[in-house]
């Protein structure tokens, strides 16, 4: 089930992309368990997770709510609510997601607010073709470079493909010299124009991350000495839609080179974007990408300063146009609708979207969890319906799957639907604690859990930062930038704010004062944690980390806070593959269930005994035999045998330091 999940998501969880979001699959299967009793068999575990979970009244706190993907599946079981996270575009999305079953209305009242703006750029996407003029789907640029020795400028290709289709063995490329495109068979590396020149297919003038000038053969790094100025971009290709009703689609799609009247359509798209601007104002942000503290130094490595410079004219003046829209819709639940749709198709309506040449279809920006420099992107049509992946009608449209979800989940047997009734979601805990609404999502930190009173939780159920992945405040600041824009993010971000960079409990290195930071960071969530759970709750998260360092520090934090480890299971927590899988991959979570139990002193070191290293190895082994799945692997292992390890853990003088112990397995690792 979760590596089905992990390759098509739930439709709530489609409606706005977050980052590394977990698998609702594997917190149901936690939340069944966590409602059962000590003594059941497989067949009642499966009997409550396809029914009814019963944790009505119950209170379920998460202190890193991400997604929101812990708290919709509490919600779905009736429990109240309440999550925290420092990040304004996580808890707006998932507010939005425990409000979306009472959002049909003001969804279908956003598509018909804007759908006459789509005949205001419809022109702007316009060509011809053998004389007829047809409807543009993509329009293909490349990045223009100027080689530093020769001084001539030249494009930045890749290869010279624009798409291929491997049932039907053809490929669509073009020549190099004039961009001229014929349709090829698949094996065929080489281009003949008809002005007799020929180009080689898959050579092009930058080669794994190498730029190679094709006149002087000089070679340089990608983004080497070229972080003054934003890229030049060019205009070269178009996929266009020609009807076919013999298509399901009821087009036929096809290729052309672009012409004069193309790049004199974008020209009059430019001229449109300042005319607008100057008469009703500037929606675009404008305030510089945040330098520091940065994970990645892209886009800043290209010389995009902001954000509004990851943009071509005619993408700035369709979201001129809508911001605009927006700005003036008075429907606060309209405009939550619209500018959620805008944030999301922000990532297909960009000069960092790339295309599935394979697919034939846009591939978004943060497919893969950073700021991937694309030296061809495409432009999409935005206002298509129903075709073209990620314009701005789909967008909504994905409300709409996901409103209907809300309404009716129709995953499992059985399921009440997500969210308060009334789809009111406080932003403070007072309104839940006080029995006013069903959730509150709260922006900040969760290290005070200010206004939860002591011994008032549940059930804490969560998915901690880990360590040095990628801090997703320095991703999610280019939506925040937009947002901002539009008037519909809370404060303190209300104004030019950047995201909270400096604040994220991931950090980007693994030095030691950055690893006692994030452990002293994390157990002072986690004592919060222990402070409002009550005497018999049950703190659960998943975790996982291919660094012992990771490791070492949950488990101090753990026991500084109170926390004692009483079981520890694997759970499948990714798909079956995907752009971010490597070799060395973990794909099974540890799920480690605590209880609350004094807080040690400080002064005591934490470590294991030999005897707690061997029961983890061996407990590996078993689980091993147990589940006969060549998916578990070498990797999910080692990470299960330090999870295990972590569990025994305590402050006691005489014990094999934590951290020790952990290196210990990873050298020990092809025994388990």
């Amino acid at each position: 089930m979760a590596r089905r999940e992990g390759q098509s998501t739930r439709p709530i969880y489609r409606v706005h992309r977050w980052f590394a979001r977990r698998l609702s699959t594997q917190f149901r299967a936690i939340l069944a368990a966590v409602s059962l009793g000590p003594d059941v068999d497989e067949d009642t575990f499966w009997e409550r997770y396809n029914g009814v979970i019963p944790l009505e009244d119950a209170l379920v706190l998460d202190p890193f709510v991400g997604g929101g993907t812990t708290l919709v599946e509490a919600s779905r079981c009736g429990a109240r609510v309440i999550g925290y996270d420092i990040d304004p575009v996580a808890t707006s999305i998932t507010r939005y997601e425990l409000a979306a079953r009472t959002r049909h209305t003001a969804i279908r009242n956003a598509i018909r607010a804007v759908e006459p703006l789509a005949d205001e750029m419809r022109p702007y996407h316009q060509t011809t073709l053998k004389e007829r003029g047809v409807e543009v789907l993509h329009h293909f640029w490349v990045e223009v470079a100027t080689c530093p020795q020769c001084k001539d400028q030249f494009e930045l290709h890749p290869h010279y493909q624009l798409a291929w289709d491997k049932s039907k063995k053809v490929q669509w490329a073009f020549c190099k010299h004039t961009h001229e495109i014929q349709e090829l068979p698949l094996n065929r590396v080489e281009l003949r124009a008809r002005d007799g020149r020929r180009t080689r297919i898959q050579e092009g003038t930058l080669r794994r991350g190498t730029v190679v000038c094709p006149h002087c053969g000089h070679t340089r790094r990608l983004g080497e000495n070229n972080s003054t100025y934003p890229p030049i971009w060019r205009l070269f290709a178009q996929e266009v839609l020609l009807p076919d009703s013999s298509k399901r689609s009821g087009y036929h799609r096809v290729f052309k080179s672009v012409t004069d009247a193309d790049r004199s359509r974008y020209a009059e798209a430019s001229h449109a974007l300042r005319e607008i601007e100057q008469a009703h104002g500037v929606v675009r942000p404008t305030r510089p990408i945040p330098k520091a503290p940065r994970f990645d130094r892209r886009p800043l490595l290209h010389g995009i300063a902001r954000y509004d410079q990851l943009f071509n004219d005619r993408q700035l003046l369709h979201l001129t146009i809508l911001g605009h829209t927006i700005l003036a819709e008075s429907r606060p639940q309209v405009k939550e609708a619209l500018a959620l749709a805008f944030s999301e198709h922000l990532t297909t309506c960009c000069m960092y979207t790339g295309y599935a040449f394979g697919y034939r279809r846009t591939s978004p920006l943060f497919s893969l969890h950073g700021f991937r420099h694309v030296v061809r992107p495409v432009e999409l049509n935005p206002w298509l319906d129903g075709i073209g992946r990620g314009t701005f009608l789909n967008a909504l449209r994905k409300q709409q799957r996901g409103a209907r979800y809300a309404q009716v989940p129709t995953d499992i047997e059985h399921t009440a639907p997500i969210g308060p009734s009334d789809g009111a979601v406080a932003t403070s805990p007072g309104p839940v604690l006080a029995g006013r609404t069903e959730a509150a999502i709260c922006t900040g930190s969760s290290a005070e859990l200010v206004g939860i009173p002591d011994g008032s939780v549940d059930l804490v159920l969560t998915d901690p930062p880990y360590l040095d992945n990628v801090p997703y405040s320095e991703l999610s600041d280019f939506y925040l930038a937009w947002r901002q824009q539009l008037g519909v993010v809370e404060a303190p971000y209300d104004q030019e704010q950047a995201a909270p960079l400096d604040a994220t409990l991931a950090t980007v290195e693994r030095s030691e004062p950055a690893v006692a930071a994030y452990a002293q960071e994390l157990t002072t969530i986690f004592r919060s944690c222990h402070r409002v759970l009550r005497d018999d709750g049950l703190m659960v998260f998943t975790y996982h980390h291919k660094d012992p360092l990771a490791w070492a520090a949950v488990g101090e934090a753990l026991v500084r806070s109170g926390f004692y480890v009483t079981r520890v299971l694997p759970m499948r927590g990714e798909g079956q593959g995907g752009l971010h899988t490597k070799a060395g991959t973990i794909k099974w979570d540890a799920v480690v269930v605590c209880r609350p139990t004094a807080i040690p002193a400080e002064t005591v070191a934490i470590g294991v005994t030999r005897r707690d290293i061997q029961y983890a190895t061996s407990a590996v082994r078993h689980f091993e035999t147990v589940l006969h799945d060549s998916l578990f692997r070498d990797p999910d292992k080692l990470n299960y045998a330090r999870a295990l390890t972590v569990s025994r853990a305590s402050a006691k003088p005489g014990l094999i330091p934590l951290r020790e112990a952990l290196n210990s397995l990873a050298q020990a690792s092809s025994a388990i």
